[in-house]
């Protein structure tokens, strides 16, 4: 399926933030990156780059709500966030280190880009919320699983940025280890 200008825009820049950050994602390199006309951007975006990273930001939070579910419904919570991890394990090593996280960069991007800190955040807040669902569908109490959500979200996505630093999946198969005891301690706690 051939993707309209709208989504080859968004995708491409979804792809540069990764890299690049919103500062270093320049409007002719991701006309380049997207094989799109500069008047598409105009016509998609009125408000121009500001409207296309918010945009960008928003599809990166869906796309990565969806890789937290990607397991299934059935899929216990410890299940989910190894897969979510995988894929980050997977998603680093295949760009030799030199992407992450688009909605992190975007969080971070508030002086270019001033309403993306508060998109990013409602992208965390919507993580956040598929985890402690699936925890208090398992049987925890709503604030300990908010709480274990806020855990995990802010351990992963940190481990993902270390794991750039220093080239290794390392902090990622850390942040793995230390969920799945959090959980399994936590769970065998509610059942005694």
């Amino acid at each position: 399926m051939t993707m309209r200008p709208r989504e080859r825009l968004i995708m491409g820049a979804i792809d540069l933030i990764r890299r690049n950050g919103v500062a270093g994602t320049g409007m002719t390199e991701l006309l380049a990156h997207s094989k799109t006309a500069r008047r598409s951007i105009y016509q998609n975006f009125p408000r121009g780059k500001q409207q296309l990273i918010e945009e960008a930001t928003r599809m990166a939070g869906k796309v990565m709500a969806a890789a937290i579910t990607a397991t299934g419904e059935s899929s216990a919570t410890a299940a989910r966030l190894a897969a979510f991890v995988r894929m980050w394990k997977d998603t680093l090593v295949a760009g030799d280190f030199t992407a992450g996280c688009p909605v992190v960069a975007a969080a971070l991007s508030g002086s270019e880009v001033p309403a993306a800190p508060a998109i990013a955040a409602e992208a965390f807040a919507e993580w956040e919320e598929l985890i402690a669902d699936q925890l208090t569908s398992e049987g925890f109490d709503t604030a300990l699983a908010q709480s274990l959500a806020t855990t995990a979200v802010a351990a992963i996505e940190g481990a993902v940025v270390m794991s750039i630093a220093s080239r290794s999946v390392t902090p990622l198969d850390r942040v793995a280890d230390q969920l799945d005891h959090l959980l399994r301690t936590r769970q065998s706690e509610r059942g005694a």
